[in-house]
């Protein structure tokens, strides 16, 4: 599988700006008060898995706020953070200086074809919350989820939440976005089993499957 050559969806975000990524970070939760709710769901969907000290991956973590939640309520030995902002990455060691015996912290583009050269694989547990739709292109996301199956041991689990497309798709939706059967589908295709809905919220869905 590779990444194709695709007419990217126009980003409004900024990353690299440090005044930029403070402001949404300050701000996310306050215009998505529905991420408290998926926190809870993502630290359920970890203590329902029956090995301990998990090792766990997170897509995208931004400034931190999911690694802390997981981290605060679930046996994890090690936490790798992995984001292509630098500044993100900043404001996530800040956040998690507590942790820091169990925390990794990796820059990678989850764009380029090669980016996971930089992962070293054997996860029990890969979390993601609105990152996925950073691809900029929905087309890009059977390989994502590809290459995210190989990161994962036997028996592991997958916990994606992103923005999902409606019945009423526009065409600017339909090019970023899946619909939540299309990720499960995907789920299917790339290798997983078990793939379902775990929390619907706003225009976001959680979703999972696991690794045989």
């Amino acid at each position: 599988m590779s990444f194709m050559s695709v007419k990217e969806v126009p980003s409004d975000h900024d990353f690299f700006d440090p005044a930029y990524v403070k402001h949404w970070s300050d701000s996310i939760t306050r215009y998505r008060p529905e991420r408290k709710k998926l926190f809870k769901a993502f630290a359920a969907e970890a203590a329902r898995m029956k090995k301990s000290a998990l090792s766990v991956f997170e897509l995208g973590c931004g400034p931190g706020l999911l690694a802390e939640a997981l981290l605060d309520k679930c046996d994890i030995a090690r936490y790798t953070l992995v984001d292509f902002s630098p500044e993100m990455l900043k404001l996530s060691r800040n956040r998690l200086a507590k942790f820091t015996d169990q925390v990794v912290f990796i820059q990678a583009d989850f764009k380029k074809e090669n980016w996971t050269d930089a992962v070293p694989p054997g996860f029990d547990l890969i979390v993601s919350l609105q990152a996925v739709h950073e691809l900029r292109h929905a087309s890009r996301i059977p390989t994502l989820y590809f290459q995210l199956y190989e990161l994962l041991v036997s028996g592991g689990k997958i916990l994606i939440c992103d923005h999902v497309n409606s019945a009423a798709r526009s065409a600017h939706r339909a090019a970023h976005f899946m619909t939540v059967d299309e990720h499960l589908s995907t789920f299917k295709e790339v290798g997983f089993i078990n793939p379902r809905e775990i929390c619907p919220a706003a225009d976001l869905s959680l979703m999972a499957a696991e690794k045989l």
